[in-house]
């Protein structure tokens, strides 16, 4: 392993310090690791980095891979016979027996031997266990065996061995060493924010990603396009049967399935011994609920699967969103929010990938949900400060000078109020704050959010009525996320804040808010809320009240509706994989886009570019399609008005700079240049639909 390489190996600090403790150790006898994971966790990275390791510290390495070594045990007895030749020139006299002549050499001195693929370790486990590992019992000896599923669980039972048996099931990176791998990557900062952010924790999307990028052709290639299908490859291999795989593939859409909801979904059912094959995969964990598949390798399952065949996998997310709101009638509070979850995991997709308030292109995974302590105030008052100084994450219903005294207010009379997203360790990263509306709390609402009152005129009597116990309304008036943390990005707490707080509401509660950002409103839309009036006596003038009511069986209806939203824009997102040669030729990239519009006023630069020689199209042609695209009063889908105004700023008006303009958008430099990415994607796809519909 090449010194580059090695410095970006991360991670593996336990695994590591295992190793180190039993190489230091002048009386360690005979060990055993068993390294496990998902494929592509890092299993063989681990194991080559400990080889390093293990040759600096003098002890004797060798290096089999259970592919062809564990298949019987001479096969297993002639590699280590080759090993020990090839590597340290020890041969095996003629008279000497093979076993006997292993056995010595490796009693000779501190071994360390690494086991790769060691799936099929049961095909040796009674002779390795019975003749082979006894005799080494008193030896210094450390095997090191990796596979997807750890050691057989005969291993870890038997009585001379399972004490000596050390275990390591390899885990997903954290967000920070995630960054720690793309420090030395070379690529730009927001680059490798977007990286660390979309390959959620996988080191080999992660290393596929990166080494994508610093090709040559990174910049025009379609990375998150590409490293789903190379990996579905590799967990096709796992599989190692079509029909297994088709069943992960639709598996990969469900929160959990018993053999018979899921074989209900596929066109050719599992039989009871594929079924068991399916439940022994590295990435599935069977439950009292049925088959679960690891959210990364569905995620990427998934993604693959709408790219392959978008249609099949539109008509298999149909049937699921109705079986969870099949599913979701019948069952109990817990599993409700664990269908509602999945069933906004499912919707993510379809929701804006980079919005002002929420990316919702991210799959976070927030830690336990824990009730407000009063030590996490003052985390929240910094959290809403840095929002007011930015200017996000606001209500327009209360003044903007009384919301750290209504924070306060919330946090000491009505605490419930408060819903926090915290990370693993509980530390808090946004929060939501209302209040809870019934008689005690109405004064409150009235004082801080005055027009809030004529349009709750309707049951108002009866909330001033309504004791604290029967409330199950909240009206939010405050949020705010950790907008200045280090790892993760403001509009993905955003995200996770509101997919959280659904998730909340789905228990049988009814959530308001109001708004008069046209943005916010029409993300409120597209989650299902609805509008139930508009709030003039407030400090804006077009605020909006909406509703979110899940306090009877609705559950069923919102999903319906999310049903319907996908069907809708199934039926306009661009099939690319569908187009015939000719439009592929033609289709401009998103980085083509950007630099036709860099040089939109300069037709001699205009028609130099690859891209236009390619369209046959000349610069005054190019220019006033633009123009006119971008003067449309109703931009095409899926440019959006915002991302309109963006590019005419940007790229038309020229009269600020980048700085200038975030500040204009009420962004910060990073998120503007990510909107501008987006809004160029947008501006192709529309341009493209204009050429294909011409030719």
């Amino acid at each position: 392993m090449d010194s580059n390489l090695r410095q970006r190996v991360i991670g593996f600090e336990r695994e590591m310090e295992g190793l180190a403790n039993w190489l230091a150790d002048s009386d360690a006898r005979t060990t055993i690791f068993s390294i496990s994971g998902i494929g592509g966790i890092g299993k063989t990275t681990l194991l080559l980095e400990m080889a390093q390791t293990a040759r600096l510290s003098s002890a004797r390495t060798l290096w089999l891979d259970g592919q062809s070594s564990l298949t019987t045990s001479g096969a297993f007895l002639a590699s280590l016979e080759m090993s020990l030749a090839t590597e340290y020139g020890k041969m095996r006299e003629q008279e000497v027996a093979l076993l006997s002549h292993i056995l010595s050499e490796l009693s000779l001195q501190q071994t360390v031997l690494f086991i790769d693929n060691c799936e099929h370790i049961d095909r040796l486990e009674g002779w390795l266990l019975s003749s082979f590992l006894p005799q080494l019992k008193s030896a210094s000896v450390l095997m090191v065996c990796a596979s997807r599923n750890g050691l057989p669980l005969k291993w870890q039972t038997n009585p001379h061995w399972r004490s000596r048996i050390l275990r390591f099931p390899l885990q997903l990176f954290q967000r920070a060493e995630a960054y720690a791998y793309l420090a030395d990557s070379g690529l730009p900062a927001e680059l490798q924010k977007d990286i660390a952010e979309r390959t959620e924790g996988h080191p080999l999307t992660l290393a596929l990603a990166v080494d994508m990028m610093q090709s040559e052709q990174g910049e025009g290639r379609n990375v998150w396009r590409e490293i789903p299908a190379i990996l579905s490859a590799e967990f096709l291999r796992e599989a190692a049967s079509p029909a297994i795989y088709n069943a992960l593939t639709v598996l990969s859409l469900l929160p959990a399935a018993d053999e018979q909801k899921l074989n209900a979904l596929l066109d050719a059912p599992l039989n009871a011994a594929e079924y068991k094959r399916l439940a022994e995969l590295s990435c599935v964990r069977v439950t009292q609920h049925g088959v679960i598949l690891h959210h990364v390798v569905a995620r990427l399952l998934r993604d693959d699967f709408a790219l392959r065949t978008p249609e099949a996998f539109q008509l298999t997310r149909h049937k699921v969103f109705n079986l969870l709101a099949e599913q979701f009638r019948s069952a109990d509070k817990q599993i409700q929010m664990r269908l509602a979850a999945h069933a906004l995991e499912l919707y993510r997709e379809f929701l804006p990938s980079t919005h002002a308030y929420a990316n919702f292109s991210l799959a976070l995974k927030p830690g336990k949900q824990q009730p407000f302590q009063q030590e996490d105030l003052l985390a929240l008052q910094s959290f809403l400060q840095a929002s007011l100084r930015k200017a996000d994450w606001q209500s327009e219903l209360v003044n903007p000078t009384e919301y750290s005294a209504l924070l306060e207010d919330i946090a000491h009379h009505f605490p419930e109020g408060l819903f926090i997203v915290r990370d693993d360790e509980g530390v808090p990263l946004a929060f939501c704050a209302g209040v809870w509306l019934h008689a005690a709390s109405m004064p409150l609402l009235e004082r801080y959010a005055p027009g809030c009152v004529e349009i709750l005129e309707e049951e108002g009597t009866a909330l001033r009525q309504l004791s604290p116990e029967s409330a199950d309304t909240i009206f939010v008036l405050l949020s705010a996320v950790h907008s200045e943390h280090s790892l993760y990005r403001p509009e993905e707490l955003g995200a996770l804040l509101m997919q959280q707080w659904l998730i909340h509401m789905t228990s049988g509660l009814r959530g308001k808010l109001a708004s008069a950002d046209p943005q916010l409103n029409s993300l409120l839309s597209i989650l299902g809320f609805r509008e139930c009036g508009k709030i003039t006596d407030s400090i804006s003038s077009d605020l909006t009240l909406w509703e979110l009511d899940f306090r009877q069986a609705t559950f069923d209806k919102w999903v319906h509706r999310i049903i319907w939203q996908t069907e809708a824009a199934a039926a306009q997102e661009p099939m690319l994989q569908q187009e015939n040669e000719t439009s592929l030729i033609a289709r401009i990239e998103r980085n083509e886009m950007k630099q036709i519009l860099e040089r939109l006023f300069d037709r001699a630069k205009l028609e130099q570019l690859p891209v236009m020689q390619r369209l046959n199209w000349n610069g005054t042609q190019m220019s006033q399609a633009i123009q006119q695209l971008l003067a449309d009063d109703t931009p095409a889908h899926p440019l959006t008005q915002f991302e309109k105004q963006l590019l005419l700023e940007s790229y038309v008006r020229r009269d600020r700079n980048k700085n200038q303009l975030a500040a204009d958008f009420h962004m910060s430099r990073a998120t503007f240049y990510r909107h501008t990415r987006s809004a160029e994607q947008h501006l192709a796809y529309v341009l493209n639909e204009m050429i294909k519909s011409k030719s």
